[in-house]
């Protein structure tokens, strides 16, 4: 079973042609994290989250996916429940819709050029929707019934395209864990960084203050996910 889910996590990353494993050429850094309402299954927050990869930009994960409480944090303070959203404290603004956003990523933190994949208009948005399809239902809706959630913020060194990261964030989007996602790309100046903690550079790494545990590798960080804050 291992085995089929992570040939189909493959197949989804083949289709974005592995957009967001590598650090674009010309990126500035924000003060403070950004932060992003989104799920996994979304094929619009996904082109999100490759920019955010691309751009070699630390954000903070809101899930939500279906049945999580947090979509009315979402209506509050948006106004309605449409994902992606985005807040960048260190300019003020707030968004929706992942063109928009997209645009503003590159022309504020980026050389303003965005990526052929990310402007395709609706076939860039077709091939999101194919990588969904390979990864049906996951990541889509909150497990119910789970654990109470983590007391201190979990992190989690990602890169977009790894599908060993995707099953990672499916199932903390599945879990209605909020979480800081940094971005280590191909090329991140934050590798060095990542490999003084860690010992080598390798994602998805992992970091639970609450459970003091700091792990590789995809399968054990899922099993670890589940027994803390899942249903059992």
């Amino acid at each position: 079973m291992s085995f089929v889910n992570d040939l189909r996590s493959y197949l989804a990353s083949i289709v974005r042609l592995g957009f967001g494993l590598k650090s674009a050429a010309v990126t500035r850094q924000p003060g403070e994290p950004l932060v992003l309402y989104e799920f996994e299954a979304c094929p619009y927050c996904r082109k999100v989250r490759e920019a955010l990869s691309h751009l070699d930009l630390d954000v903070e994960i809101r899930p939500v996916a279906k049945k999580s409480p947090r979509r009315a944090e979402l209506i509050a303070r948006g106004g309605k429940m449409q994902a992606p959203y985005l807040i960048d404290p260190n300019t003020g603004r707030e968004m929706y819709e992942s063109d928009d956003i997209v645009r503003y990523l590159y022309a504020t933190y980026g050389d303003g050029r965005v990526p052929l994949l990310l402007r395709l208009g609706p076939i860039g948005d077709f091939l999101s929707f194919l990588a969904s399809a390979a990864r049906v239902e996951r990541g889509l809706r909150m497990i119910e019934n789970r654990k109470p959630g983590p007391e201190h913020q979990l992190i989690l060194y990602n890169m977009e395209s790894s599908p060993y990261c995707r099953k990672v964030r499916e199932v903390l989007c599945e879990l209605d864990i909020v979480y800081l996602n940094h971005n280590v790309p191909k090329g991140s100046p934050k590798r060095e960084g990542f490999r003084l903690r860690a010992g080598k550079v390798q994602v998805p790494y992992l970091v639970d203050p609450n459970a003091r545990r700091e792990m590789f590798e995809s399968d054990d960080i899922v099993a670890h996910l589940h027994r803390a804050y899942g249903a059992g």
